[in-house]
């Protein structure tokens, strides 16, 4: 049997969710390769909040597994990974894998829209990114608050970008990007959550001794405490990790048990 290369990353299940064991150059290349194939390709930034919501919400879990590319963006899920016997090489969190990827893209044919947050936000994110990495395309620009998606899809369409970076939310961001895929002609679409608040200076994102030591979500939820009810869904993924006796991340080919929630 090959053994898995970057462009075949091992894969794994994390409580039934797809997730990839790949590092931020691995992700950055997977990326950068899939813009310039045909179709649509789905990045995924994976948190714990988004594993814990996949176990009730199967049409979201499904859209998940669908992606094809599913990156670690949360701590816990690289704790829950080691706690299984299993390891993922890094966390890749979205707004640390959209610099890499503008770093990348600077001064090549590649290209961005930016797509979500409040009015203005995406756009001052936009000149944040193209004045730390000149030469950096950023061909349009949107808030999430629009009421038809037929504008906005003709739009970044228009614009041929090739990477849509989407920051609408989860699970919005993820249902958007697939319910239009077909005709927005971008080569790949991420999800990036709250990263336009944090590039255009609105949000201060934690210090880098707290995201060495993965405590990036307590910072958050000092500065938002509106955010603990969401927060809760850490110390249950935690809880169903301690109680699944080693089996909560298994390798993607695996068998579950038919009828459980950790079904594909």
């Amino acid at each position: 049997m090959s053994l898995p290369t970057e462009s075949t990353p091992i894969t794994l299940r994390v409580l039934g969710v797809k997730l990839h064991a790949v590092s931020m150059d691995q992700a950055v290349e997977r990326v950068l390769t899939m813009a310039h194939q045909p179709g649509f390709h789905l990045v995924v930034t994976l948190g714990t909040e988004m594993v814990m919501r996949a176990q009730h919400d199967e049409e979201f879990r499904e859209l998940v597994n669908g992606a094809d590319l599913v990156v670690a963006d949360g701590a816990g899920l690289l704790w829950a990974a080691r706690r299984c016997g299993l390891s993922l090489p890094e966390r890749v969190a979205g707004i640390d894998l959209v610099c890499r990827l503008a770093e990348t893209l600077a001064g090549s044919k590649g290209s961005f829209f930016l797509l979500g947050a409040a009015p203005g936000v995406a756009e001052e994110a936009a000149r944040t990114l193209c004045k730390r990495f000149p030469g950096l395309q950023i061909v349009g620009a949107q808030d999430g608050f629009f009421r038809e998606d037929g504008p906005v899809v003709q739009a970044i369409a228009a614009s041929e970008a090739r990477v849509l970076l989407t920051g609408l939310g989860s699970p919005r961001q993820e249902r958007w990007m697939r319910q239009h895929q077909d005709r927005l002609g971008v080569g790949v679409g991420i999800g990036v959550g709250g990263s336009f608040d944090v590039l255009s200076g609105r949000k201060t994102r934690a210090p880098g001794w707290m995201i060495r030591l993965h405590l990036e979500w307590l910072f958050r939820l000092a500065c938002e405490p509106s955010r603990l009810l969401r927060m809760m869904a850490l110390p249950r993924f935690m809880g169903r990790v301690l109680g699944s006796r080693g089996q909560a991340v298994t390798l993607w080919s695996d068998q579950v048990s038919p009828g459980s929630p950790a079904s594909p």
